[in-house]
């Protein structure tokens, strides 16, 4: 653990306890990806998680009910423009049949308790029936974030319920929850309640970065000799959908993501619907008291910056910072080695900036080297290997 590094926390972007909610946007979008077809005819009334998308072995959902506007190619994932179904919201929330709860969601044979969560969407990690070893990483990936900590908080009863119950189904010998040892409060309430679950083991990892990445969890927390064995790697986000899938057998529609940065009044957490645009959300539920900002997305050390709030929040997005635009110019490279010294997978990030055929496929996009840099360079546009996260 000695290549990575504590990140002091800024006190004008930290984050309160409180959830708020933004579930109703006037339209959402969601992408068509390659393979799929639109399975709604234009100017059409769908219920909410009707299917909307369809590919030969996944479904895409609403988010909501209303009315089916058609495509646009107007909106963007990651500043990548994507084609997309538009849905007018009628904010009725209907939806065709309810459907009932399951009250032991750990009685779920292995086969039927992977094809709803395949069905519904629930995670994209492969969930391997042969695995002795489960991990649950509870630790935000960016230490700016707040998402995996207040599902943790707000959720603590159902992860552990579907933690103990995914592990009796998958018939696993070691289930891992880890979290860092600085978030006190989740510390202290799983502390707490753990007991009821002998099968879970609570692990409270330091505060450094970029411990939260799964290969680096993965090598520091697990023994040789489960790693060997095979390893199911799951995030809280993917234990709570698992959750609502097997308790509601219902698809994911809504995630938690933080919005924070100094261009903002108050930091938060929302909870909001996938689909709706970044620009709707942004408009909703922050206060801007500086209009010369820029936009990250998914980590403030880590992310991607983006062109336009035109992006849409999908499954995969954790995090959207508002920040000040910095500055400080960037400086010639003094030599000091930090980048090389500090970087996770014993990369020089220097050498791969100056050499573009160099072998970046170790690289898990933490930013570190940037982050540390004491020349204030930029070495994200020439980085980047695997997502490590």
């Amino acid at each position: 653990m000695n290549s990575m590094v504590t990140i002091k926390e800024s006190k004008n972007i930290s984050i309160d306890n409180n959830v708020i909610n933004f579930l109703n946007p006037d339209y959402i979008y969601i992408p068509i990806e390659e393979g799929f077809q639109i399975n709604v005819k234009s100017n059409t009334l769908i219920y909410k998680e009707d299917i909307l998308l369809k590919s030969e072995d996944k479904l895409i959902y609403s988010p909501i009910s209303g009315k089916v506007l058609g495509k646009t190619s107007s909106m963007s994932d990651h500043n990548v423009s994507v084609p997309c179904v538009v849905v007018e919201n009628d904010f009725r929330e209907k939806i065709k049949k309810k459907k009932s709860t399951e009250k032991y969601i750990n009685e779920y044979t292995c086969e039927d308790a992977l094809n709803l969560i395949r069905k519904y969407n629930a995670c994209d990690q492969i969930i391997d029936p042969r695995a002795k070893t489960l991990l649950i990483n509870g630790i935000d990936s960016d230490p700016f974030e707040k998402t995996f900590s207040h599902i943790i908080d707000s959720y603590s009863s159902k992860i552990l319920e579907a933690i103990d119950a995914l592990s009796l189904i998958l018939g696993v010998d070691t289930t891992i929850l880890a979290i860092n040892n600085h978030d006190t409060n989740n510390v202290i309430n799983l502390s707490n309640n753990i007991g009821t679950y002998p099968n879970i083991t609570l692990k409270l990892v330091p505060d450094i970065y970029p411990l939260s990445y799964q290969d680096i969890l993965i090598k520091n927390i697990l023994t040789k000799k489960q790693i060997s064995s095979r390893i199911i790697y799951l995030t809280v986000q993917d234990i709570y959908n698992i959750y609502n899938v097997l308790k509601r057998k219902k698809p994911i529609t809504e995630k938690l993501v933080t919005i924070s940065g100094n261009a903002i009044e108050s930091p938060i957490v929302v909870n909001v619907k996938i689909g709706t645009s970044m620009a709707d959300l942004i408009k909703n539920c922050c206060n801007i008291i500086n209009k010369n900002y820029y936009v990250i997305v998914n980590g403030l050390i880590s992310g991607k910056t983006l062109t336009s709030l035109n992006n849409i929040v999908t499954s995969e997005t954790r995090s959207i910072f508002l920040n000040t635009v910095d500055s400080t110019p960037e400086k010639k490279c003094i030599n000091c080695g930090l980048c090389n010294q500090k970087c996770p997978v014993g990369l020089n990030p220097k050498y791969l900036k100056e050499h573009k055929d160099a072998d970046r496929s170790k690289c898990i996009n933490c930013g570190l080297c940037s982050y540390i840099c004491p020349s204030k360079i930029n070495f994200k546009p020439f980085l980047g290997g695997k997502n490590g996260k």
